[in-house]
């Protein structure tokens, strides 16, 4: 059973951390958990300032039936996490972020590789999407990308993250981003190569996880 009380704080507090990180704007972004026993997930509400969100403006929503149980305005992205939890059996954790420079880099047309040992074990496999605002198409499209990584990144608008944990989605937002980061530097100077597939193996390796 979800520890509701704890990961409404949780919630609170990744959203605080994605303020303080740059990574979305006072009003941007969300983050969830799922309850699949209980089922119903817990999103970050619309409209709040991240520096000031509480744990009681947390919204319960239900799993199957997308029905308001309590909390404050519900995102009009809320969609989106609905159908990737229904979709993604394995994962209890979302979250959205606007990493700016990952957005602009993948948005432009490039798609940072395997520059940083982070990068390659918590995204590694980055899926980009064309931009589209919330709806039926946009969900099927972001829904089916998330079948095939842990992290997709809608152009111009930002990146979807799960996880098992609310701490391990939001390091792929944050690895993304320092990979951009990297990447943009790198290139100021003449580009940055990428790491080899031996060392590719090698970090695989020492962090015992498997792609």
């Amino acid at each position: 059973m979800l520890e509701e009380a704890r990961y409404r704080q949780e919630l609170c507090d990744i959203m605080k951390r994605q303020y303080m990180k740059g990574l979305v704007s006072c009003e941007g972004g969300n983050a969830s958990v799922v309850s699949r026993e209980d089922n119903f997930i817990l999103v970050t509400p619309t409209h709040i300032d991240k520096l000031k969100i509480q744990p009681d403006e947390i919204v319960k929503v239900g799993l199957d039936d997308g029905r308001i149980m309590g909390g404050g305005e519900c995102s009009s992205e809320t969609i989106n996490h609905l159908s990737i939890y229904r979709a993604r059996t394995d994962i209890c954790a979302i979250v959205h972020g606007h990493p700016a420079n990952a957005v602009g880099m993948v948005s432009a047309g490039y798609i940072p590789k395997t520059v940083t040992s982070e990068y390659i074990m918590l995204v590694r496999n980055l899926v980009a999407v064309d931009f589209a605002t919330p709806g039926e198409d946009s969900v099927r499209e972001l829904t089916e990308a998330l079948s095939h990584t842990d992290i997709v990144l809608l152009k111009h608008h930002g990146a979807f993250s799960v996880g098992m944990t609310i701490l391990e989605a939001f390091s792929r937002i944050e690895a993304l981003e320092e990979a951009a980061k990297i990447t943009i530097a790198g290139r100021v100077f003449g580009g940055i190569p990428e790491l080899t597939d031996q060392q590719v193996a090698e970090c695989i390796s020492a962090y015992g996880k498997k792609s």
